[in-house]
């Protein structure tokens, strides 16, 4: 009988921490994605900026992968807007043209990481 118990009580615990959210990995994956930005934007080479908007972009995927369960649509919506972003600064014309969007995405990561850390703090609270 105990070991029943234990077996269902792994299980459980399983299906528990599948369905929640991993809020450390979205903010592993957000300050990765600000670190390739902020190379993008120092970059003074046209294809070292696509490369690091590449980064990021892949950084963000993931990140938008992790919001799957969560219910802030207004988080995954802010989410959306930086991927179409990252993807204009990626197939960018020019050098000028992906600095544009580099720079939106920077800014936009920056309030990202910030929205976290409100997070984070929220929940610890709890």
């Amino acid at each position: 009988m105990t070991k029943l118990f234990i077996i269902f009580s792994i299980f459980y615990s399983f299906l528990a921490t599948s369905n929640d959210t991993e809020w450390d990995v979205i903010y592993t994956k957000a300050s990765y994605a600000l670190n390739h930005t902020k190379k993008a934007l120092s970059s003074n080479n046209f294809d070292h900026q696509r490369y690091y908007s590449e980064k990021a972009l892949e950084a963000y995927l993931d990140i938008s992968e992790h919001l799957e369960t969560s219910n802030d649509d207004e988080l995954k919506l802010k989410i959306e807007h930086t991927i179409s972003d990252l993807e204009h600064a990626v197939d960018a014309p020019d050098w000028d043209r992906g600095r544009f969007y580099s720079k939106r995405v920077h800014a936009n990561t920056q309030e990202l990481i910030t929205e976290l850390d409100l997070k984070a703090m929220a929940i610890a609270e709890n």
